[in-house]
């Protein structure tokens, strides 16, 4: 697998809090820039292997694609990983949650393409680790804003 980007943030939440919120792939496009809509495919727990969701993203040049997303790991409060199916870059996105201190914990997201081919390393790979860490930083931001605790 090829690392395209990772990003962390500090927020004033405990990590359960953090993860109940972003774990949760429903709302997901609250606080992830280009996800247009992220709908479930089953009634399973958000953190049980192999839910499934459907989501629509904003693509470059290319418009809205919907690219079925899988859940292949979730370890409650500390990480999600899930995979997905879109062409050529294949991606796979992990959120790990670690306390920090009593009422604050740091939120770590990486994407990873697991297209290992030389055509996706020297194309597609590129551009899209530029894209997703231009999306990842403002997606934190974001999520910060929607968990933070009151200031101190």
């Amino acid at each position: 697998m090829r690392l395209l980007t990772s990003a962390v943030i500090t927020i004033g939440c405990s990590s359960t809090k953090a993860f109940d919120y972003a774990a949760d792939l429903k709302n997901f496009g609250d606080w992830f820039p280009a996800v247009i809509n992220l709908v479930a495919e089953d009634d399973v727990a958000f953190t049980t292997p192999g839910k499934r969701y459907t989501e629509t993203v904003a693509v470059p040049l290319r418009g809205e694609r919907a690219v079925r997303i899988v859940v292949v790991e979730a370890e409650i409060p500390v990480r999600l990983v899930t995979e997905g199916d879109q062409p050529l870059v294949l991606p796979r996105m992990e959120i790990e949650f670690s306390a920090v201190g009593e009422k604050s914990c740091e939120v770590r997201w990486r994407m990873l393409s697991r297209n290992e081919t030389a055509l996706a390393r020297f194309t597609i790979v590129p551009f899209a680790g530029w894209l997703m860490g231009r999306r990842a930083r403002a997606g934190l931001r974001n999520l910060k804003r929607l968990l933070d605790g009151p200031p101190r």
